[in-house]
């Protein structure tokens, strides 16, 4: 009787991982498969798999306070500024913070003014000047980062010098360390420069 009860004990949980595993699969049928036909052999094309979107990251493409964001080619990330500096003459600043999504991802960007000064109010002037770098600090790595002889350019759309606010846009091309591209577009920030 204690054999039964303890193959039964062994038996149950394989029972109940192979009932979930096959209730779970997914069955298919060859209808509305796009083929390929080449000399009578049949191609099926690898399913698409669709990028995973942040729910973080959803409804905030929005200039906001302390946050930034972009697209990835179409996929949308963002995060929190949790730093922004201006250099000593003013002609430049730097702002970096983690991403909403993954708090070992983040974004650092550094902007070079020319010959203007955050000393006074600014809008729409545009910089091609701007180091743009996106973040892997589990692998130690970058996920983008622009190359200098390739201009990123980053557009302050707003500079109120009474209170330091400064909100601007970015976009160009971000390079991954395989030497692949990826379009930056619709990149937003808006962030308190100390």
């Amino acid at each position: 009787m204690n054999k039964k009860i303890t193959i039964l004990k062994l038996a149950l949980p394989a029972f109940f991982i192979f009932f979930i595993c096959y209730s779970c699969s997914k069955e298919y049928s060859g209808v509305a498969i796009n083929t390929t036909v080449v000399n009578d052999t049949i191609f099926n094309p690898a399913p698409a798999i669709k990028p995973y979107v942040c729910p973080a990251c959803i409804g905030n493409e929005n200039f906001q306070e302390n946050k930034w964001s972009f697209r990835d080619n179409t996929l949308l990330r963002c995060g929190i500024i949790d730093t922004a500096i201006v250099n000593p003459e003013r002609t430049g600043f730097t702002f970096y913070g983690p991403s909403s999504c993954s708090k070992d991802t983040g974004i650092i960007m550094t902007v070079l003014l020319d010959t203007l000064h955050l000393n006074r109010d600014i809008s729409n002037v545009t910089y091609s000047r701007s180091a743009f770098y996106y973040y892997d600090n589990v692998g130690h790595t970058y996920i983008y980062m622009n190359r200098q002889q390739i201009p990123f350019s980053l557009t302050i759309e707003t500079y109120t010098h009474n209170d330091r606010m400064i909100t601007g846009s970015f976009s160009g091309f971000g390079y991954r360390e395989n030497g692949s591209s990826g379009s930056i577009n619709s990149g937003k920030f808006k962030v308190k420069l100390l």
